[in-house]
């Protein structure tokens, strides 16, 4: 057994995030291994939109932002990086990045390898006739949109991603794979874990969940934020690993925020459905089988995970082409700002009414008096409190691409009333945008083949 450790330490946990994290993380501690997760299912549908302007998008822009930060430091230190950034179009990132390599004349230390297979698109008519593909979430049947299908990919597991190492890559890009895999796999590829070793594995799944959401587990999303220390910027969380599997959870020092048990549990009970069963490509996992304990300052061990054999199946996330979409919002304000914002819902139903608007689907809220608590808000009680502003948001959504332009063209006609209007948030009229919808469903595992290949 060796005393080996391996530090990952997390980069980025959603497309958006703050991209001078990466570099304040490396500057401040020393990691054998930076991960970035950008892909989310709304992700995938926004690389979708971009693709349909540009061939060669389709990736998450801000990895080039990134790794112009980052080359000079990880050519000299020796980190590797592990990302997903490559969304739907890991190529035409890889290039990207290679060709940012040479620009910094790190070629000869930098080597880029892309992990490609996860996208089922260009086989999908063949595949639909072997796979039902019906909807995980409502049973629909795939006939519904097989037609309005603009992009199909599996989530891969950790072994591509072990197989890239291999290859002696410093960087390891890939597409579409559970989040868990960008830390599995380089515990598989150190460790040199074999694809059975359930208990290891499910380790490496449980140090991945720890990391994908970045600063929730170091204090960014607790419930007790305001003992937080440093909670405007708490620092992004690093793992360390040990070839028996057992995992230490902590972060950079000098970093805001804190590790503690409890932060850590907040973090591992995030999209957990069945306790008992974690599903990924690579293991089943005992969720209830962690023990946790705090040992030292923002130090939390994470030992005694159980594993079984994963599931047959993949998750598929597809994107359809699922019509159109506008947003109006209209503030108002004391006094009765409640009953002029019903009165401005009401104004604007009767429009889509006179105006004959074909709308597949309607939503009126006022933000201010339990919009987002929805029904739950009645348990607050009658508060008798009038609020001095609030907002009202009328969204629609249509196939009829004419209706929703005409319906966002209706923006700027309700400063007619009711009066107490403090101007409008979306400008003079709505924005019409097409919808892109997720429809997750499984495949069969034993279809795919993962392409690993260094770009040079």
């Amino acid at each position: 057994m060796t005393d080996k450790v391996i530090r990952i330490g997390c980069g980025a946990s959603s497309w958006g995030d703050d991209t001078a994290e990466p570099k304040e993380l490396l500057e401040r501690t020393h990691l054998d291994y930076l991960v970035m997760d950008y892909l989310a299912e709304v992700t995938t549908s926004i690389m979708r939109r971009q693709m349909d302007r540009d061939p060669e998008a389709g990736f998450a822009t801000d990895d080039i932002t990134v790794m112009r930060d980052i080359l000079p430091l990880i050519a000299v230190s020796g980190t590797k990086v592990v990302t997903n950034a490559g969304g739907l179009n890991p190529l035409a990132c890889g290039k990207r990045i290679v060709a940012l390599v040479h620009e910094l004349g790190l070629q000869d230390l930098v080597r880029v390898v892309i992990v490609e297979g996860d996208d089922l698109l260009p086989e999908l008519p063949k595949l639909a006739r072997k796979f039902p593909f019906r909807n995980l979430d409502d049973e629909r049947p795939f006939s519904d949109i097989e037609a309005h299908v603009l992009s199909a990919n599996a989530y891969l597991g950790a072994r591509p991603i072990r197989a890239a190492l291999d290859l002696g890559a410093n960087i390891v890009l890939t597409g579409r794979c559970v989040d868990v895999a960008l830390t599995l796999g380089p515990l598989m590829y150190e460790f040199d874990w074999a694809d059975n070793d359930w208990d290891r594995l499910a380790c490496g799944v449980v140090a991945g969940h720890l990391l994908e959401c970045g600063p929730q587990s170091t204090g960014g999303n607790s419930h007790s934020w305001k003992t937080v220390p440093g909670l405007e910027h708490v620092g992004y969380p690093v793992v360390e690993g040990s070839a028996d599997g057992s995992v230490v959870l902590t972060k950079a020092p000098g970093t805001g925020g804190c590790v503690t048990r409890a932060t850590a549990t907040e973090q591992l009970l995030h999209e957990i459905f069945d306790p008992h069963a974690f599903l990924s490509p690579d293991v089943t996992v005992d969720w209830t089988s962690i023990n946790l304990k705090e040992c030292g300052d923002d130090r939390v061990s994470v030992t005694g995970m159980r594993g079984s054999p994963p599931p047959q199946t993949l998750r598929v996330s597809m994107t359809y082409r699922d019509g159109y979409k506008t947003v109006l919002m209209w503030p108002y304000t004391w006094p009765d700002a409640v009953g002029k914002a019903k009165m401005a819902i009401k104004k604007i139903e009767h429009t889509v009414t006179r105006l004959g608007l074909k709308l597949d689907a309607t939503r009126a809220d006022i933000f201010g008096m339990g919009a987002i608590h929805g029904a739950r808000a009645s348990l607050l009680g009658d508060r008798h409190v009038e609020p001095l502003e609030v907002f009202v948001r009328f969204a629609a959504r249509s196939t009829h691409r004419e209706s929703i332009q005409r319906l966002a063209a209706q923006q700027a006609p309700m400063h007619k009333g009711p009066p107490g209007l403090a101007g409008h948030i979306a400008g003079g009229r709505g924005q019409v945008t097409p919808i892109y919808t997720h429809w997750a469903t499984l495949i069969s595992a034993d279809q795919f083949s993962p392409k690993i290949s260094e770009l040079r």
